[in-house]
């Protein structure tokens, strides 16, 4: 077998279409399993996925809920988000909320979700630690 790629991953997360931060998670969290560092840099619209109530708040590009997705991907044998979430976690995925997104939408860093821990930090913090990694924006 050959050997893990150990080069940093870091998603970019400026969407809150529900579709798309459940890709995002699906993909973080393979990389995550096979070894590689991964970091979710949420920031502009995606922030609001961090609060507590934030997935039960977005929308899929089709209008379904986050919760009403997660239903149908339960049915269907498909990790819903709260499975990956808990995989994350578990795998030491680092979530980072952009400050300035969480200004810019009025959101009291104290209110994140805890797990996976949300820690606060600015994009020269992640492209420091992204460096040589691959990028992807969701």
């Amino acid at each position: 077998m050959p050997k893990a790629d150990r080069r940093p991953l870091t998603l970019v997360m400026i969407s809150a279409e529900a579709d798309r931060i459940h890709m995002a998670l699906m993909m973080g969290a393979t990389a995550a399993a096979v070894g590689r560092p991964v970091t979710y840099f949420f920031s502009k619209a995606a922030i609001r996925f961090l609060r507590p109530e934030g997935w039960s708040a977005l929308k899929t590009a089709d209008g379904i809920s986050g919760q009403q997705m997660d239903a149908v991907l339960i049915e269907k044998g498909v990790a819903d988000t709260g499975v990956l979430l808990d995989g994350l976690a578990a795998l030491d995925v680092r979530f980072v909320a952009c400050e300035s997104a969480l200004r810019e939408h009025d959101i009291d860093p104290t209110s994140l979700m805890s797990r996976p821990a949300v820690e606060v930090s600015g994009l020269a913090d992640i492209m420091e630690k992204g460096a040589g990694g691959d990028w992807l924006t969701f």
